[in-house]
Formats: C-alpha cells, structure tokens, sequence
C-alpha cells in the first residue's frame, strides 16, 4: 500500500509537522511560496527546472516521512520526525533567493549581500537568511537541528576518526536530501503543489 505521504503537496506536509513552530514554517513558506515554487533546486545537478526547489523540498519531506517510519520499526530513533521535516525544509534556504529574479526585493539583497560580504559563498548567505528569520517570524533550532543544517550535505573537511560530527538526525537528513538529489534527481516535477498563476497554492 503506498504511504500516506506520497500524494501530499508541500503545503501539505507543513501542515502534518507535529512541532509547536509548525505555524512559524507555514507563515513562512506562505509569505515566500510564488518565490518557491518558481526556482531551480540546482543549477544542473538535481530538480533543475522551474519550480524545482519546492519539488525538491517537498520530496525530501516525503522520503522523511516514509523512511522515519521505516526505521522506526526496527528500533527507536533519538530524534523526532518534525526536526527530520523542519531541518530538511530549511536545508537549502538560499536557492530560491540565489536563482530568484532580481525584480524580487529578497532576492537582490541577498544576491548583494553574497557578493559584497561573503565572496560569492551562498553557505554563509544561508546563516544570514536563517538569522533573519528569527528576526522576523521568531524561528529557532534546537541544536541537533543546527548540526543537521550544518552537515545535510555531508561531514566534509569537518570529518575525523576519532569524534563524530554528524549528529544522528544530521545523517538521517543527509539520506533524505541525498535520495531526492542524487536518485531522484530528474523525477517529481510539479508534485510540490497546484500553484495558480499569482504563486498561492490552491488547497482542495
């Protein structure tokens, strides 16, 4: 039988995230979901075509919730499926703004701000944009949450033999993101959501 989750758009699986900041995430992706829906999730590599960053995010929000669930049964897991879901959604926070048009306001300044304070690293850009959110909506991470944020795309130059870096939650967003990338790369188009022509999604 196919998992619940596999039909749900984006809006969809905010709505399921059982976390007391689920309202802060969908105050979120509502103010921003013309932008979302509308830009790459990569330049080439993985869901490069309009609209790919959601399709990316919400896939990644998918594989979330069926692999948690499959995990699950073979032996309890130290994390929660809402800091799988809240991490995955933040992971990639400056795509939208770094292929965004520079008609949109955010999109400038954060273009901007990438060229004149960081040299052109949209890594750094997307601690910028997470502080920001604080800012404005309140938004905060418990700290296995930030070490996931950190280490999605891997333990990098951070990596050693004799201490482990990524946090279990981290390894598990790693997955995540790494099966809608680099498996899924060329699938899910349009499964994000029904976006009418002003960017609202349209909720049955």
């Amino acid at each position: 039988m196919p998992h619940h989750s596999l039909k749900k758009t984006l809006l969809n699986l905010l709505e399921d995230i059982n976390d007391p900041r689920q309202a802060i995430l969908l105050k979120i992706y509502l103010d921003h979901a013309k932008l979302f829906h509308s830009t790459l999730g990569s330049s080439h590599n993985h869901q490069a075509w309009d609209g790919g960053y959601a399709d990316h995010i919400a896939e990644c929000l998918r594989v979330n919730d069926v692999v948690y669930d499959a995990l699950s049964e073979i032996r309890p897991l130290t994390f929660s499926k809402a800091s799988g879901a809240i991490a995955l959604f933040f992971h990639d926070i400056e795509k939208p703004f770094k292929y965004g048009p520079k008609t949109n306001a955010e999109c400038l300044r954060w273009q901007t701000q990438c060229d004149q304070l960081h040299n052109g690293d949209w890594e750094a850009v997307k601690y910028d944009i997470l502080d920001d959110f604080e800012f404005k909506y309140g938004l905060t991470f418990t700290d296995e949450e930030q070490n996931a944020l950190k280490y999605t795309h891997g333990e990098g130059n951070d990596h050693r033999k004799d201490h482990r870096v990524a946090s279990p939650l981290a390894a598990h967003v790693h997955h995540c993101d790494n099966t809608s990338a680099r498996i899924w790369f060329d699938d899910g188009k349009g499964l994000s959501a029904n976006v009418s022509f002003s960017g609202t999604p349209n909720v049955a």
